[in-house]
């Protein structure tokens, strides 16, 4: 398959994958098989879908990547969430069915278990018009993809525990996707004004994250709780809420290990979707640019480096099934991706869009793998201009999870073992 922006997208192709409708993420608005015309792609265009993913037989290795059931399911969980947050107007507290979302994840989970190849980000979540409902599903789906590759790091993090308990992801995912769920119970106006700002200094905002833990305490796992309670704890000390009795914050292992992983994924979609994407995907940052970012971040400290190598194995800088632009002017479809070299794709030249092109063996061309063919570069991907944010690992270690260490001492020093 191929996934190819909207704006590439043309009259006679024919879709591989379902479109969801965006603010009604459990309902298909059209099936694999549809052969676009110009009516359904003006329609797709006005609800603000952002790609679609089209058949291409040649490329059927891509799919492998894909699993509609896991769209499916991410779905049904943006929708509940849609749902709760539609019954609470003017940010009045939602009703909160906390069985249903844990039974949501665990399905999910299950899915993604059953099929690790497809455990990446390949595209967008089908994200409601309402930015702080994205951000919650965005939160759960990223951070419980980084949590089942992180399955050592948590055992060894959540040694008190027996290793099938310290691994289980549940909890996190419960705790990523009502993170954010005390902005329910703030003034009004300060969300708008955060979203505005990105000011974190803001000690209205900061309160979100206390009331989102007197919310959930005593309903969900401690785990999940404690997550929401120390997600904005920085690894470098900063951040909020101070904590009684000293106001002071937790620093590096301190911080519980799923408060870290969110903390990563908020990171990862607030760089992502800033307040003027607003779903849209033409105002979305690219992925690749995001991740150069939040590798400065971890090499600095700043977020736990060991979470930022997870994060680079589920969201790669140019996904799978994606058409890119090479430095030799071009275009490829990527089909395959190597984490220890995040932006040095495996990619096929491909010779035309054209509806009836696509689809055709004779259409493609060289195979090009730029972990070896270092003279080609990636520089475009959905129309921008990306040449600039390419990046490598400083040293062999970096972004492999079989190195459960940082590349490099922290400058913080060796930080204590967290609580389980």
């Amino acid at each position: 398959m191929l996934r190819v922006s909207l704006t590439n997208a043309r009259p006679g192709m024919t879709l591989g994958m379902p479109v969801y409708h965006p603010t009604l993420p459990s309902h298909i608005l059209l099936r694999p098989g549809f052969v676009l015309d110009e009516a359904s792609l003006e329609k797709l265009n006005e609800l603000r879908v952002p790609l679609v993913w089209i058949r291409y037989p040649a490329l059927d290795s891509v799919m492998r990547y894909t699993d509609p059931q896991v769209v499916y399911e991410q779905a049904n969980l943006t929708a509940m969430m849609g749902r709760a947050l539609d019954r609470a107007p003017d940010g009045l507290h939602a009703e909160v069915d906390f069985t249903r979302y844990a039974a949501s994840i665990r399905a999910l989970v299950a899915r993604l278990s059953a099929n690790p190849e497809a455990a990446v980000l390949v595209q967008d979540l089908v994200g409601a018009e309402a930015p702080f409902v994205m951000h919650c599903a965005n939160l759960c789906f990223v951070s419980l993809l980084m949590g089942l590759k992180l399955e050592m790091y948590l055992i060894d993090q959540r040694h008190k525990l027996p290793a099938a308990h310290a691994r289980n992801v549940e909890n996190l995912g419960i705790g990523a996707l009502l993170a954010d769920i005390g902005v329910l119970r703030l003034p009004p106006g300060v969300y708008d004004r955060w979203l505005a700002t990105g000011d974190d200094s803001d000690p209205e905002w900061q309160r979100h994250v206390r009331s989102g833990y007197e919310m959930i305490r005593g309903k969900v796992e401690p785990t999940a709780s404690t997550a929401v309670l120390q997600h904005h704890q920085r690894y470098d000390g900063r951040g909020f809420p101070g904590l009684p009795p000293s106001g002071q914050t937790l620093r590096g292992n301190r911080i519980h290990v799923f408060a870290r992983i969110i903390a990563v994924a908020d990171l990862f979609d607030r760089l992502r979707n800033p307040p003027a994407a607003r779903g849209d995907e033409r105002h979305r940052v690219p992925v690749v640019r995001v991740l150069s970012a939040i590798a400065q971040h971890a090499r600095r400290r700043l977020i736990d480096p060991i979470v930022f190598k997870a994060l680079v194995h589920v969201v790669p800088p140019y996904a799978p099934g994606s058409v890119v632009r090479l430095s030799n002017g071009t275009d490829a479809v990527v089909t395959g991706f190597d984490p220890l070299y995040p932006c040095r794709p495996v990619v096929r030249v491909l010779k035309s869009m054209a509806p009836e092109a696509i689809g055709e063996d004779a259409n493609l061309g060289h195979e090009h793998d730029l972990r070896v063919t270092r003279d080609l570069a990636v520089i475009c991907i959905d129309g921008a201009d990306v040449s600039a944010d390419n990046f490598e690992a400083i040293d062999d270690s970096e972004f492999d999870l079989r190195v459960l260490a940082p590349p490099r001492a922290s400058p913080m020093g060796a930080a204590p073992r967290a609580a389980a």
